[in-house]
């Protein structure tokens, strides 16, 4: 009769995470981390060279259309990250995905957040 003894080698926990099927909704959340992410940078650039291009009020209709994109894959970073936080308490899934899908969604949504807050403190600190 065998004795279980409670210790486990590292390897029983590798072969064990590697018979698990991949979280679906880690994967979407990665996914559309990096959309959004992508989405996002660009709104962020194609603002900018709009501005240093020069007169803006003839670009503002423009701007609005870049926000509204903006605010879309914001939120859709909002569900990314609900997702991930889903996908993460799933014990039957591997988690790798929904672990970077978290970051990665986190990140879109607090350095967007990070540079509208530097932005409002800059414009009302030159006037």
């Amino acid at each position: 009769m065998v004795e279980d003894s409670g210790i486990h080698s590292a390897g029983d926990y590798a072969q064990r995470a590697a018979r698990l099927p991949q979280s679906g909704l880690g994967i979407a959340s990665f996914i559309i981390a990096l959309v959004s992410g992508l989405a996002v940078l660009g709104g962020i650039a194609f603002s900018a060279l709009l501005i240093s291009a020069g007169d803006t009020s003839e670009h503002m209709p423009l701007f609005g259309l870049i926000g509204l994109v903006l605010i879309f894959f914001l939120l859709m970073a909002l569900v990314g990250t609900v997702l991930a936080l889903v996908a993460l308490r799933r014990q039957d899934r591997r988690r790798t995905f929904a672990a970077i899908g978290l970051g990665l969604n986190v990140f879109i949504l607090l350095g967007t957040g990070a540079m509208m807050a530097l932005g409002t403190v800059l414009r009302h600190s030159n006037s």
